[in-house]
């Protein structure tokens, strides 16, 4: 019985397991045929009707490009790239020959060389491709199929997380090149280690190197005609000399032949010519029309974009202060700026360089809008208006065309899923896809590269497909060459100029050329702005900047045609006028020289700037006659009556070296400033004209120009920057009163400005400086929340941190001035609110430094005089002497000048070219020598003396009255007057041979040396005069004359019954003493108390103590 049971349990089990599997298997099939039910529903209502085999295989991929089909190392391989190393996530009509073949051809694979024991370096197998509708030769056929063996390299950019260093790919692959700073490394990569190397933790993603293309087109003016910059050649023999201009494009393979027909010196200067290519050559040859006396350097694009940047790099290292280029990069972002983006854009900034770029040429080969859902899920390029919902094209055979596509999720930082396809229109087949499934740490980039091997056109559409996520901003290229056409339907030209050529700072060149009317158009390719930001926050800049002519006469070098069209064509000229005129203006900065081009310009289009013109076309004669000519004043007014209102308008009105006065008003503005100007307040008066932010996160006023003076102008409280200096030098700000700001004051990457007279309080930081040097910054008042940072992590400038030259917080030299009635010597730094420094010898210059600043001022500037002045009066105040002294009366000056000296009108003395002088006259002498205008009775005779001191035209005086007794009276002198006032002499006393502090030869808080001006007194008769000298003085010594008289309480007489005088000063202790002829050791004699005071004192403590 029991083994009956075990048979029937065990027949039991083994029904159960397959009626599970049948029951899975069976809603399997359900759950794929509903699937595909439903996604064949979704595709007959798309953009295209789709038959059910078609359908099947598209299914089919999409079950293939599910997530969970690809491991996580493959998912961080760019599509082209999984392809390559799987064959089943081939799409349409690819097949493994004709991938890497095509891959071959851009330099992306490669074998190893047996030899060198290394990949064939793209220098070596890739090209440089042109842009929309140019015809280039191509070298190798990609319809072959090469024969590849396991030595096959790929070409790509390893993006790296930030805290990765490329070091640790170093034994997977042959890096080329790295950019530490943005986490990237270019490098050759054995195909068998390629998913090894993916599975790194450091690694986010491993991407082809897609190779740059040139911005030719394939369409005769002769622009150095047209442009008039032969007319200034002749007639004012101008032709660059001094200016070095630098080129950057595919290649001067036929330099040769451009140099033996006459178009290109043999001087010319070859950097690197590894990619090949000849739109280099044609370059060369406009710029060397243009302007031949420039000296001109060229280097290849290189065949990424880190080789790119090292070559703009290395022709900034060369010297040279124009560069061109008209290059692009597919692999950069069409929404931020990327890598090379801001590589120029630094580069910009810290170098007096105009950079000079090529617009694009994909006006009639662009898109761009709101993903728009016709339903399904697909794309309406048509946003609902129109019966073509998408992008069409026709490809002959061998015709070939990319397209990219992107929108606007953060690069690297995509979590949208879009994908992009290439249908035949006839038959809704599709020919080629790209499905990278975008997930939060991806490129919003989808691109597809096909070449059409069939025999008939092929009638295509573009297609794209939102697979999850929002509804973003949709952005597509096409870059196509003969045999593509694209239909203009649903084609966009706005917006269509995006990476470096997006840039403010560079001149972005669009290309006209003459229309049917006989006036300029722009060519229908020229790519046109703005140029729409949304990273790091939304902007949009407005380009293009100016216009060039293209169609113009080269010699025709191999692959380059006779006429040569684009805006390759266009940017040289505009390169080469720049640095004609510049030659002649060496003076001027790079703004300056774009400002002009700019200015200068001839208007086309609508009247003034425009997206599709910029500012007109380029005018090489006006430019120089406007660099030439006289600058103008503009004036401001709020209510009217000015010639502007707003102070953004006079500035966009102006050119450099203009100066723009301000008139008395608040004026809510973000203010630009991108070239030299003057701005100041009319009044002169910070309180009265006033500058508020109108944007609060930005700064109120922004300077990116050199030689930018701002003056006279209270600036209030935006969350940014009262004023922001941005890589500039050569600036002033004087007389400046910023509260309320983030930063008061903002320096980045700002070098040799001046910072003078400004206060800045209640500010979150009154200055800071970042990498900037050589900054001189002085007579500021700090308060009230100073944070004066010259690093990110001190609060003081106690530390340099800088690799560079340290900033100057004080003047570079002694400064005589005026302070409290003495006249001192010394270099001058800034005040502090919270300073705590002591000041010993009252000369109003700290003793101890504050952070950087060796000279801090004790009291606020204005308590200080450094114009000419004279001080140091000796002595303070009229007084009184008796018949036979000797006086002495001194003065000093902050300049140089001549001291006469006049009694009761009559000059008696001559001191000159001299910044001090004494006078000295025994009174016993005077009534025989001053015998008019005294006025004398029997108690004595009255006289006054004046010092007249005269430096050019400006006269200062100091005036003295003084009564002089008898000597027999001396001693009973008239009652009203006091004997404190009766001087028995003056004496000049230094300070015992010590050093009062400061440094030596600085002169720290006074005279570092006095001249004796025996040698130059003229004395008139005055019988007893003694020349002053001050012995014992060291260098850096205060001397002082004695200011004043301190009262005598002392009975004590002097000499002849006079009282003595007392002088007071201090001891070493600090404490008041008195100096007298009398013994020190005398004691003095104090005041007791009484004894009903002390019994009185002793009662209320006794009180108070019973109290408590």
């Amino acid at each position: 019985m029991s083994k009956v049971l075990l048979r029937l349990s065990v027949k039991l089990f083994l029904i159960s397991i397959f009626l599970s599997w049948a029951a899975i298997f069976c809603i399997s099939d359900v759950q794929k045929a509903s699937a595909a039910e439903m996604v064949l529903d979704e595709n007959e209502s798309g953009n295209g009707s789709e038959n059910r085999d078609f359908f099947l295989t598209d299914l089919k991929e999409d079950v293939i490009y599910s997530e969970e089909s690809i491991t996580p190392a493959q998912k961080k391989l760019s599509e082209d790239l999984l392809k390559l190393c799987d064959e089943r996530y081939l799409s349409g009509e690819e097949s493994p020959a004709s991938l890497r073949a095509r891959m071959i051809n851009l330099g992306q694979l490669g074998q190893e060389d047996p030899v060198r024991g290394r990949a064939a370096g793209p220098a070596e197998d890739a090209e440089v491709f042109s842009g929309s509708g140019q015809n280039v030769s191509k070298s190798s056929d990609p319809s072959s199929e090469p024969s590849l063996f396991s030595g096959d390299k790929v070409y790509v950019y390893i993006y790296l997380k930030p805290s990765a260093n490329s070091s640790v790919l170093e034994e997977y692959c042959e890096i080329q090149e790295r950019d530490e700073e943005n986490h990237i490394a270019v490098s050759w990569v054995p195909l068998k280690s390629l998913e090894t190397l993916a599975s790194l933790s450091e690694v986010k993603s491993i991407q082809t190197v897609l190779p740059p293309f040139v911005r030719q087109e394939n369409a005769v003016s002769e622009g150095d005609f047209i442009l008039k910059s032969s007319s200034l050649r002749d007639s004012y023999g101008v032709n660059g000399t001094g200016i070095k201009i630098g080129i950057i494009s595919d290649g001067v393979d036929s330099l040769e032949d451009s140099q033996a027909a006459g178009n290109i010196s043999y001087d010319v200067n070859i950097l690197s010519n590894k990619i090949g290519g000849n739109e280099g050559t044609a370059m060369l040859e406009i710029i060397q029309d243009i302007a031949p006396g420039a000296e001109l350097y060229f280097h290849d694009c290189g065949s990424s974009r880190l080789e790119f940047n090292r070559a703009v790099d290395t022709l900034v290292n060369e010297g040279c202060t124009v560069i061109c280029d008209d290059i692009g990069w597919l692999s950069e972002p069409f929404f931020e700026d990327g890598i090379v983006a801001n590589h120029v854009n630094e580069i910009i900034k810290k170098h007096d360089l105009l950079y000079v770029s090529a617009a694009g040429n994909s006006g009639d080969s662009h898109y761009q809008g709101l993903f728009y859902d016709n339903g399904s899920g697909w794309h309406d390029f048509s946003s609902g208006r129109g019966d073509v919902k998408n992008l069409q094209l026709e490809i002959a055979s061998s015709g070939e065309a990319w397209i990219f596509l992107q929108w606007n999720d953060r690069w690297e930082q995509s979590g949208n899923n879009y994908d992009l396809y290439l249908k035949n229109r006839e038959t809704s087949e599709i020919i080629a896809s790209s499905k990278v499934h975008q997930d939060g740490d991806d490129l919003p980039l989808e691109y597809i590269m096909y070449t059409d091997k069939g025999q008939n056109t092929l009638n295509a559409s573009i297609e794209v497909k939102k697979v999850s996520g929002e509804a973003r901003e949709l952005e597509l290229y096409i870059y196509y060459w003969p045999g593509v056409k694209v239909n203009p339907e649903n084609t966009i030209a706005e917006d269509s100029i995006f990476g470096h050529p997006a840039l403010l700072d560079a001149v972005t060149v669009g290309a006209v050329g003459m229309g049917e009317s006989g006036d300029y158009e722009i060519e229908n390719f020229s790519s046109i702005g703005p140029a729409t930001i949304f990273y790091p926050s939304p902007e949009v800049r407005q380009k293009a900047d100016i216009s060039g002519p293209d169609g113009v006469n080269v010699t025709g070098a191999k692959g380059v045609p006779e006429q040569f069209f684009g805006t390759s064509a266009s940017s040289p000229h505009v390169a080469g006028i720049a640095a004609l005129v510049w030659s002649v203006f060496p003076e001027k900065s790079a703004m300056d020289i774009r400002r002009l081009l700019y200015t200068s310009s001839t208007d086309l289009g609508n009247p003034g700037y425009d997206t599709i013109f910029g500012h007109g076309l380029v005018d090489a004669l006006k430019m120089y006659e406007q660099a030439s000519g006289a600058t103008s004043t503009l004036t401001v007014k709020p209510g009217g009556g000015g010639d502007f209102s707003s102070i953004s308008d006079a500035v966009n009105y102006s050119r450099p070296g203009d100066s723009i006065f301000v008139y008395p008003g608040i004026y809510r503005e973000n203010i630009d400033l991108p070239w030299s100007l003057n701005l100041s307040s009319a009044s002169g008066k910070p309180e009265d004209t006033v500058l508020e932010a109108e944007n609060l996160q930005e700064p109120v006023l922004h300077v990116t120009a050199n030689s930018v003076n701002i003056t006279g102008f209270r600036i209030n409280g935006p969350s940014g920057a009262g004023i922001y200096l941005e890589s500039v030098g050569s600036c002033e700000l004087k007389n400046n009163r910023i509260s309320g700001c983030t930063q008061g004051v903002l320096f980045e990457g700002s070098s040799n400005n001046t910072l003078q007279g400004n206060n800045l309080s209640n500010n979150t930081e009154g200055l800071r400086l970042t990498d900037s040097f050589l900054n001189t910054i002085f007579e500021n008042e700090f308060e009230n929340g100073i944070n004066v940072n010259e690093s990110l992590s001190q609060n003081f400038p106690e530390e340099e941190r800088f690799s560079g030259l340290p900033n100057n917080w004080n003047t570079a030299e002694g400064i005589k001035y005026l302070y409290n009635g003495g006249i001192y010597e010394s270099r001058f730094g800034n005040f502090y609110s919270d300073y705590q420094g002591t000041d010993a010898n009252g000369s109003g210059i700290g003793d101890l430094p504050y952070g950087s600043d060796s000279f801090p001022l004790t009291a606020r500037p204005a308590s200080y005089s450094t114009g000419f002045e004279i001080g140091n009066i000796s002595p303070a105040r009229d007084s009184a002497s008796v018949e036979g002294d000797v006086l002495d009366f001194g003065v000093r000056s902050t300049r140089n000048c001549t001291f006469s000296w006049l009694i009761n009108g009559t000059l008696v003395q001559t001191n000159e070219s001299a910044s001090s002088a004494v006078f000295s006259i025994n009174t016993g002498e005077l009534r025989g020598i001053i015998t008019e205008n005294s006025d004398t009775d029997s108690h004595g005779s009255k006289y006054n003396l004046t010092v007249i001191a005269a430096n050019g035209s400006s006269l200062l005086q100091h005036s003295w009255n003084w009564t002089v007794y008898p000597a027999e009276t001396g001693a009973n002198t008239s009652g009203n007057v006091s004997e404190d006032n009766i001087i028995r002499s003056i004496s000049y006393e230094g300070n015992g041979g010590k050093s009062t502090g400061g440094k030596a030869g600085e002169g720290r808080g006074g005279i570092s040396s006095f001249p004796e001006p025996s040698g130059n007194v003229e004395n008139r008769g005055t019988a007893g005069t003694s020349p002053f000298s001050a012995a014992g003085q060291e260098q850096g010594e205060t001397l002082q004359f004695s200011s004043h008289t301190a009262q005598n309480n002392s009975p004590g007489k002097g000499p002849d019954g006079a009282p003595e005088l007392w002088v007071a000063r201090e001891n070493e202790s600090g404490s008041s003493e008195e100096e007298s002829g009398e013994d020190r050791n005398v004691p003095r004699n104090v005041p007791s108390l009484t004894s009903g005071t002390s019994i009185f004192i002793l009662l209320t403590g006794a009180l108070c103590i019973k109290r408590e």
